[in-house]
């Protein structure tokens, strides 16, 4: 298992092939706040229990919170699961996340709905995926 903090400038949405983003709706409420936005987009082999694993590690990471700085990265890779978790260009301050709230966000609804399915996934807190607006990516392929 892989853990690696990248800076990277990252393609826009639009080069990803994103579709429409789906937002949060009350049902899902527990999980996406109204503000969070996510879409699933493209194909993928990745095999769930591959991103499972990666679950793992980020829960039992004794680092609890993640603490990204503008045009940052966290990465974790296992067999063919990849996620990433970027903070986006220009934020101020940084975006700092628990390692729960990450697992949360990347069981659902990107692995139960979209990695499940075939398809790749990205959340965002703004519900223009595609753009430099909002705070953070986060990305399972």
């Amino acid at each position: 298992m892989k853990f690696t903090v990248v800076s990277a400038v990252l393609a826009a949405g639009c080069c990803l092939g994103m579709k429409t983003a789906s937002y949060a709706s009350v049902a899902l409420s527990p999980i996406l706040e109204k503000r969070d936005a996510y879409s699933c987009y493209g194909s993928t082999n990745t095999s769930v229990s591959d991103c499972e694993k990666v679950l793992d590690t980020i829960r039992n990471d004794t680092q609890q919170d993640i603490r990204l700085y503008s045009n940052v990265c966290a990465v974790w890779n296992e067999g063919a699961c990849n996620i990433r978790f970027c903070a986006q260009p220009f934020v101020s301050k940084p975006v700092v996340r628990s390692a729960e709230w990450l697992v949360t966000y990347i069981t659902s609804p990107l692995l139960d709905g979209c990695i499940s399915k075939g398809s790749m996934g990205v959340i965002s807190d703004n519900p223009n995926i595609n753009s430099h607006t909002g705070t953070y990516r986060l990305w399972v392929s």
